[in-house]
């Protein structure tokens, strides 16, 4: 989404600084759009040097390529390896942006803005996600700091008076979005913008003059079907809200309130049965929307009970509790986390398998749930993948004593006893108070002596 900060790390070369001429060839590949031939540069620079910045670009690479889970890895390295590179914050933020985790492109980018609090992109990035997630007090103090640095972006201007519209500053509304279309006159989220601010006035004819202009420049969006079918209504003019509704819907639209109108118009126009179909779709959406709300505190709720029944020892009470969690928030990757941990503790393999791997697609750059996921495959025999993982693990989090140990421990069953002992010295190290882990180093030293 706001990927355009990345298009010119390469060409500009800021965070390598002096290069190699392995990667300068890289970046060339980069600028020509040999994104293949990048990353495998990429990647042998970094065998070479193991720089944090080069992790980052091979995450540009793959990121070009739409490998999303690869690249977030490596941008998630990058920053690991290196939490000052602002560059690899926004990268990482952007990305997630994109995959639409909005909870994790946040935290990036404030630790972005932590380093650089007036780093127009990491601003940028922030304020989007506020307003898409509908967080409108913030988004509105993030683009006012980003409109000092950057005045003229017409889009930016927009979203601040859509922030400024909802939380109540009409005065502070107008002004921004007719300042975004004093410097972009198509505008259309201005446009738009300035039709609700009329249609709260009462102005309903300049309204849909303007609306009518958004429609042309965006003819395959709902939302300004909607607003202009809403204002329809409000002029009796039926058939024409009909028809701008029902494009809404085809269009996408499920806001409740677009069913509601268009039951309206139906039944100005004595179409009965469309009018009973239309209320009935708004009542649906309605409860699903309540519904939504709802199952997140059921969810809530199991994962507490499930808190207190491992303490108590009962895991397959716990267990129940996770997957009734789980049935009500399918998509919430830290349940599908203590779902599989549980599988993984009650021997469940397949089960915490396909928790784990769903848990991975949601949030790739969480190390926890490759080490897990490992863990899982070595139990299950697939050391390859078990190795795989873990090693995605350490890369994601180096400091991970657990991590190494269990790499060192697959290294030893797939009969790299040099792999194995770098891990668990490594293990050793990061938590010497661990037993386990000196015993697991001594005894690989003991069985090289003998």
């Amino acid at each position: 989404m706001f990927l355009k900060v990345l298009a010119t790390i390469v060409v500009a070369g800021a965070a390598l600084g002096q290069t190699s001429g392995g990667l300068e060839q890289a970046k060339r590949a980069f600028d020509a759009g040999r994104y293949a031939e990048a990353e495998r540069l990429f990647e042998s620079a970094h065998a070479q040097r193991n720089g944090c910045e080069v992790s980052l670009y091979i995450g540009l690479a793959r990121y070009r390529m739409r490998e999303m889970e690869a690249a977030l890895v490596a941008f998630a390295e990058a920053a690991k390896c290196n939490p000052q590179l602002t560059l690899a914050h926004i990268a990482l933020g952007d990305a997630y942006t994109d995959k639409g985790n909005d909870g994790e492109a946040l935290a990036a980018y404030e630790r972005a803005l932590a380093l650089e609090p007036a780093n127009a992109s990491a601003l940028r990035g922030a304020a989007f996600v506020y307003t898409r997630t509908k967080a409108d007090a913030k988004a509105a103090a993030v683009l006012e700091k980003y409109l000092k640095i950057e005045p003229r972006d017409a889009q930016a201007h927009a979203d601040l008076g859509a922030a400024y519209f909802a939380t109540g500053n009409q005065q502070g509304a107008e002004l921004e979005f007719r300042q975004a279309m004093r410097i972009d006159p198509e505008c259309a989220s201005a446009l738009l913008g300035e039709s609700n601010l009329l249609l709260r006035l009462g102005e309903e004819g300049q309204a849909i003059d303007l609306l009518q202009r958004v429609v042309t420049l965006q003819p395959n969006a709902f939302e300004p079907r909607f607003v202009l079918g809403a204002a329809y209504n409000r002029q009796s003019r039926f058939k024409e809200a009909v028809e701008q509704l029902e494009a809404a819907a085809r269009l996408g639209g499920d806001e409740p309130e677009i069913y509601y109108h268009l039951a309206r118009a139906y039944g100005q126009l004595g179409r009965t049965g469309d009018r009973q179909a239309a209320l009935a779709k708004f009542a649906t959406l309605t409860r699903l929307a309540k519904s939504d709300t709802e199952s997140r505190k059921e969810a809530q709720k199991y994962v507490e009970e499930a808190k207190g029944l491992v303490q108590s020892g009962d895991l397959p009470a716990a267990l129940d509790r996770m997957r009734k969690a789980r049935d009500l928030r399918p998509q919430d990757d830290s349940i599908l986390f203590r779902l599989a941990s549980l599988d993984y503790d009650l021997g469940n393999y397949d089960e915490a398998r396909d928790a784990m791997e769903t848990a991975i697609a949601f949030a790739p750059t969480e190390w926890i749930y490759r080490l897990l996921l490992g863990l899982v495959e070595g139990r299950s025999g697939h050391l390859d993948i078990a190795r795989k993982s873990l090693e995605t693990a350490i890369r994601l989090n180096p400091q991970a004593a657990d991590a190494q140990n269990a790499l060192g421990e697959v290294a030893l069953r797939l009969k790299d006893t040099r792999t194995a002992e770098q891990c668990f010295r490594k293990a050793a190290e990061l938590a010497p108070d661990n037993a386990s882990y000196r015993a697991n180093l001594e005894n690989i030293r003991g069985a090289a002596v003998r």
